[in-house]
């Protein structure tokens, strides 16, 4: 009985300790769709945004979504990736009649398992302000891979 006992727990402890991690270390090329997430804490519903992009060989491309009529309407330009981070660059030339953040551009960090993506803008610790409260604006890029 003990033997049986014995061999039980060494299989399940086998079988715990072979898990395969849902998180890839990697930001794998394909076109991606979904939306972009923007959380005010001052407003009670997220706003929300369609978006594809496509990442190739450092190069990432977005496409509108159905609403086109909203800034920004796409963008393009380079990404690098690093310890679940993202480093992305764009190339354009914006106006200044909208929120910039919006823009894939500047740090992000990066939760993949090879079909889902997200993107959280990353920005620098700012300074306490107290008493003062100020609302929280994040910036959330969650796609899914359709290649």
């Amino acid at each position: 009985m003990k033997v049986q006992i014995c061999i039980f727990l060494f299989i399940l402890i086998l079988a715990l300790g072979c898990n395969k991690s849902t998180n890839v270390d990697v930001l794998l090329d394909g076109n991606y769709a979904g939306v972009l997430v923007i959380t005010n804490s001052d407003k009670s519903v997220p706003e929300t945004r369609p978006i594809s992009i496509s990442l190739r060989n450092g190069k990432f491309n977005i496409t509108p979504g159905a609403n086109a009529n909203l800034k920004p309407l796409s963008g393009k330009g380079s990404y690098t990736f690093k310890n679940r981070i993202g480093y992305f660059e764009d190339e354009g030339a914006w106006t200044a009649d909208f929120d910039w953040n919006m823009i894939l551009n500047g740090e992000y960090d990066i939760r993949s398992s090879g079909v889902d993506l997200t993107l959280r803008k990353r920005f620098n610790k700012k300074a306490d302000f107290s008493p003062a409260t100020y609302a929280t604006i994040d910036y959330e890029y969650i796609l899914k891979r359709s290649n």
